[in-house]
């Protein structure tokens, strides 16, 4: 992982995605963009509440920066389910030039080449697949509830079963998000992991500054979902996003006044 700044736009980069000379990809910060305010400066959700022409130049810039084909944007739409959803050619723009047509999609898979897939952060954990084989990739956005209910493993699967991709021709990278360090949880939120995962007690630990309550490492998780699955190439960014809300957006630290950042990768052509 790397940290790497075009001009005035700083972005997150992977090495073992960036090695493999297939796609274009990021984890964007808040430096670099044009707005405003508590969404200064890059960031890339339109249903924030911001301008929207600020958003869309924010979605220009970075297009220009990293090479995205800026007219073919495709957003999720998450609500932390577990549902993928393939990406085709007729859907380019959805989500950022036009209507996207469909709602409650947390992951997207695609074997099409200059299609950029974006999903969205702040604190959420980003999870970008790549298979270099039946070259496809897949981007899924794994909140607490999203990794609890295993939705990395649901996007692999997907690509399983569209593309025929075998995991260990997966290169994976787990992106920056809120880190262990500052994970507290509630009972709830432990039942959910205790009950869908067997290594559970691996990743839950006590919280060491208040009685009841428990810290989850989201990171280790979502890498341990990949790698039970065969994926050996796995690449974890170890970037908090809480601890470093002048660079990140923080929906824990931050609540709703803040943008926020996006995981986007793309097929080369």
């Amino acid at each position: 992982m790397r940290i790497e700044k075009i001009g005035e736009v700083e972005v997150i980069v992977f090495d073992n995605l960036a090695k493999t000379d297939m796609v274009k990809h990021c984890f964007t910060t808040r430096y670099g963009g044009v707005s405003q305010g508590y969404y200064s400066s890059m960031n890339m959700g339109l249903t924030r509440g911001e301008d929207q022409t600020l958003v869309l130049k924010n979605y220009e810039i970075l297009g220009d920066a990293i090479g995205f084909s800026k007219k073919n944007y495709v957003t999720s739409q998450q609500t932390h389910t577990t549902n993928v959803r393939r990406i085709t050619a007729e859907d380019k723009g959805k989500g950022v030039l036009r209507e996207r047509g469909y709602s409650d999609v947390d992951g997207l898979i695609t074997n099409e080449s200059d299609i950029p897939l974006v999903i969205f952060g702040a604190d959420c954990v980003p999870v970008f697949l790549l298979d270099t084989e039946k070259r496809a990739i897949g981007m899924a956005h794994c909140g607490w509830m999203g990794t609890g209910n295993r939705m990395a493993e649901h996007t692999l699967k997907a690509m399983i079963d569209a593309f025929g991709t075998d995991p260990k021709d997966v290169v994976a990278a787990i992106g920056p998000s809120i880190g262990k360090c500052c994970f507290q949880v509630d009972e709830p939120v432990v039942s959910l992991f205790r009950k869908n995962l067997d290594f559970a007690e691996e990743i839950i630990f006590d919280d060491p500054e208040e009685g009841g309550k428990y810290r989850i490492d989201l990171w280790e998780t979502n890498r341990q979902l990949l790698a039970d699955m065969g994926v050996e190439n796995i690449e974890i960014a170890g970037l908090c996003t809480m601890c470093d809300t002048e660079r990140f957006y923080s929906h824990r630290k931050m609540r709703e006044n803040r943008g926020v950042m996006a995981g986007i990768m793309e097929l080369k052509g």
